[in-house]
């Protein structure tokens, strides 16, 4: 049987968040998880909060942390504090966030030619922050062959002046395609491929020169180019540092479709800082455990070749996704699951799920349903039993997107909540875990 002071159930923001600051604090931490995370699939950048008519995401901070069973009703406090932990974790390998929750929300382009709104992108990606001046040109720019990555198409979509959210445009918008080294004719590449041939110091060298040719025929200054998100995988510091050297115009990137080269990024650095603290990290099980009469959780157990993996733990973090992250699943036609401890779930009555129209502006009931829990993030008993309110699991706390009463997605809190709830779970542990 193996053993830690602290298991931590999810490989997501919120599950490596808590995991890396127990294991920075001495306890020995085991993380387990199905499958890889948001990470792997999110666009980049960190989504600390963006409504419809917040201009700021710390105006939305605000907002959500005023609605009644909001996660940041407890956790908007913790969240400066959880930004800056992270800013040094990424700092530390060469990774800068930029920006900042009190900036202005900006109209970022994307790869299928609209806009998103960020605020706090990684550097890669922030050349993309400042606002447009009407003397500025964006040239989109892509690999040839590369079909997730449409330059034309992409310059075309963001010509029309409601893609960029009633923001100030570029002044002009052109687009072009390069041919890069050794890869003419191709036309099954990937992201993942290309990111990796821009690790090669010699290869990325020639691209770049090859792709300022291209984007000094189009235009020279003041200007911006967009390019999609593929500089660098492993080595994405010196790639970036790099086009900036080559490139006549301030490059960005733009996100494209998963797998997340960003996501990818941030998952090694938040993992290889796991590692270096003596944690653990397990991916490709599904776990479950058992709350005892005490109200405690002494074990968790996956399935394993040979046979069944236990790991007896002190205390539990349980970060496994909500209703999309597959923590929560439908249990038949009306009732809602948790899927590790079998905790009871926080949300809408069943006939109430979903509403009539699809694609309703005001989404569907079921995107808040989660664990609720207390102000110490452990689950409670709920409403209306003999236990209402009630801590029914001492050592558990429950962190990310898997706590009730957020739309993680439609709110774009989701990165905030995991952080804030990551870093505050592994506080209040620090005195139960064994």
């Amino acid at each position: 049987m193996a053993t830690a002071d602290v298991a931590v159930v999810g490989a997501g923001l919120a599950g490596l968040t808590a995991a890396i600051r127990l294991a920075e604090a001495g306890a020995r931490v085991h993380v387990l998880a199905a499958g890889h995370a948001t990470t792997h699939w999110a666009p980049g950048g960190i989504d600390l909060g963006a409504l419809p008519d917040s201009r700021t995401s710390q105006e939305a901070i605000d907002r959500l942390a005023m609605v009644p069973g909001h996660p940041y009703g407890v956790l908007a406090a913790e969240l400066p504090a959880a930004l800056a932990w992270l800013r040094a974790v990424l700092a530390r390998e060469g990774f800068e966030l930029e920006g900042a929750p009190g900036d202005p929300l900006r109209a970022i382009p994307t790869a299928i030619g609209a806009t998103r709104l960020a605020a706090l992108l990684p550097a890669g990606m922030a050349g993309a922050l400042p606002a447009w001046a009407p003397d500025e040109t964006l040239v989109v720019c892509g690999p040839a062959g590369f079909r997730d990555f449409w330059p034309e198409a992409i310059a075309g979509a963001l010509r029309r002046p409601s893609s960029w959210r009633g923001q100030t445009p570029p002044g002009r918008i052109e687009a072009v395609s390069v041919e890069l080294p050794g890869l003419a004719g191709r036309r099954n590449l990937s992201s993942l491929d290309l990111a990796r041939l821009f690790d090669d110091p010699a290869w990325r060298r020639a691209a770049l020169e090859g792709i300022a040719r291209a984007v000094a025929a189009r235009s020279r200054a003041p200007g911006r180019v967009a390019l999609p998100a593929i500089l660098g995988l492993n080595d994405h510091p010196a790639a970036l540092a790099a086009a900036r050297e080559i490139l006549p115009l301030l490059p960005f990137e733009v996100a494209l479709a998963p797998p997340s080269v960003p996501g990818l990024r941030l998952y090694a650095v938040l993992r290889g800082a796991l590692r270096r603290h003596g944690g653990r990290l397990q991916v490709g099980e599904a776990v479950h455990g058992t709350i005892d009469a005490a109200g405690r959780v002494a074990e968790l157990r996956a399935p394993a070749a040979a046979r069944e993996f236990v790991l007896s733990a002190g205390a539990v973090v349980l970060a496994t996704g909500g209703i999309a992250g597959g923590g929560i699943v439908a249990d038949g036609p009306a009732t809602l699951r948790e899927e590790v401890l079998g905790l009871p779930v926080d949300g809408p009555p069943a006939g109430n799920w979903l509403s009539d129209d699809a694609l309703s502006p005001a989404g569907h009931p079921l995107e808040t349903a989660g664990i609720r829990t207390d102000r110490h993030l452990r689950p409670v008993a709920p409403a209306g039993s003999t236990a209402d309110g009630r801590p029914i699991a001492e050592n558990v706390r429950v962190a990310g997107s898997l706590l009730a009463g957020q739309r993680y997605l439609r709110e774009r809190c989701g990165d905030g909540v995991a952080l804030a709830s990551g870093v505050l779970a592994a506080r209040k542990l620090a005195g139960v875990a064994r």
